[in-house]
């Protein structure tokens, strides 16, 4: 018999506060970096950044299927150890393969970005390599609904980085020391992200005579997790590349207003992500989904209308940057759109979040095909201002909504969802 589960809002007093606060020492992380770098040098580090996110991707599609066996797990009180033990596997083998790819890559990715050293990228290797096994302990805890531990190991991150990184330019290491702070931040969170999971799986194992087993096993977890990658690459493909290209494309200066632009989005992105995280394991284990989905979508959309408006209202005054000086004043009256485009793909993610949780692949394949054609939009034809990239980027976000919303729409779930996967 499962075991009840406590209120949603209970998880979401807890979550709404602590990922805000998180995610907004990312931002200072960001704000800081743009005043004490310089457009140009922000530009970089905005680029390097993105692709974090992007390397990222596998680490957040072993999230989800740590967070969707573990909601399955518990509901019939099951060990959930040997769960635990397959995906440290798996992050490993993940991880070390992230940072070699990065490494190897990095003469061609210095020289895209114009980059004068590859340090920052073989920064980025080392902020890479630890990053699955946050993702997974953070998956684990998301799916024990122990929202406080999942919380902590995001702050801990948000402040290594940022702590870190502070430090590291003060001393004269520019982007590099800033991207480095980013990887003793992503160190520190996947330690603490361990710990809490062995402690919260030991405490809590079942009883001698209690069900057993049900985990799959690394191989399996990694199939399945590859299949979530196809749509979780697409959807930061989709809120990450447009920085690069950026960078490529544009003047130094002005890839540097986009990549201040770009850092709006991603709080209108990032900012109610809580919400996606708050109801994924119910989205699991059944319960009224079109309700869930319903709700879930007008709190995106209550926050990112409220981010617009307000960004809108500030250029009106003239008073958009005031932190930053003269050098990013031409980008103040755009970041109202920056922050619709990236409410847009907040409702993108949790449409693709509903999916994985139905173990369903139409929206994966969807957006995977989306990322290629924003690509090829921009690098072709919209390339010669920060208005058209960032137009073009918010006109597909708008149709993926429009696909995703008919998609959910005419989804009929099993009874079990991991049974029968959509063709």
């Amino acid at each position: 018999m499962a075991a009840e589960r406590p209120p949603l809002t209970r998880g979401g007093l807890v979550l709404a506060p602590s990922v805000g606060l998180a995610h907004g020492l990312h931002y200072a992380y960001n704000v800081a970096m743009a005043a004490v770098l310089g457009p140009a040098a922000f530009g970089a580090l905005g680029a390097l950044l993105a692709l974090i996110l992007l390397g990222s991707v596998p680490g957040i599609a072993l999230q989800a299927m740590a967070a969707r066996h573990t909601a399955l797990l518990a509901t019939g009180r099951r060990d959930q150890r040997a769960l635990w033990a397959s995906l440290l596997r798996l992050a490993a083998w993940w991880g070390l393969a992230l940072a070699a790819v990065t490494v190897a890559a990095s003469p061609a990715l210095g020289a895209w970005l114009h980059l004068d050293s590859p340090a920052p990228v073989l920064a980025l290797a080392l902020a890479l390599a630890p990053s699955t096994f946050s993702y997974a302990s953070q998956g684990m805890l998301q799916g024990r609904e122990a929202f406080v531990a999942f919380t902590a190991v995001g702050l801990v991150n948000a402040v290594g980085k940022l702590v870190a990184g502070l430090a590291l330019v003060a001393a004269g290491f520019g982007v590099s020391g800033a991207v480095a702070g980013a990887a003793i931040g992503t160190w520190l969170g996947a330690a603490a992200g361990v710990l809490l999971v062995r402690r919260s799986v030991a405490a809590t194992a079942p009883a001698g005579d209690a069900p057993v087993g049900g985990a799959p096993a690394p191989t399996a977890l990694g199939r399945e997790a590859t299949v979530a990658v196809t749509g979780l690459l697409g959807l930061f493909l989709l809120t990450n590349l447009d920085v690069p290209l950026a960078r490529h494309f544009l003047p130094a200066e002005a890839s540097g207003h986009y990549a201040l632009g770009a850092v709006v989005a991603k709080i209108a992105f990032w900012g109610p992500q809580f919400v996606t995280t708050l109801v994924f394991a119910r989205l699991v284990t059944g319960g009224d989904r079109r309700r869930l989905l319903a709700g879930s979508a007008a709190l995106i959309v209550a926050s990112g209308a409220l981010l617009a408006v307000g960004l809108a209202a500030l250029a009106a005054l003239g008073v958009a940057l005031p932190l930053l000086g003269r050098d990013y004043a031409a980008i103040g009256p755009a970041l109202p759109l920056f922050a619709v485009l990236g409410c847009s793909l907040a409702l993108v993610q949790l449409l693709l979040f509903e999916e994985i949780a139905a173990s369903a692949r139409r929206m994966g394949r969807v957006l995977a095909l989306a990322a290629v054609a924003q690509a090829a939009l921009i690098s072709v034809a919209f390339h010669d201002s920060v208005g058209e990239i960032v137009g073009t980027a918010l006109a597909v976000a708008l149709a993926l909504v429009a696909v995703g919303a008919v998609l959910a729409g005419r989804r009929r779930l099993p009874a079990d969802l991991g049974q029968r996967p959509e063709p």
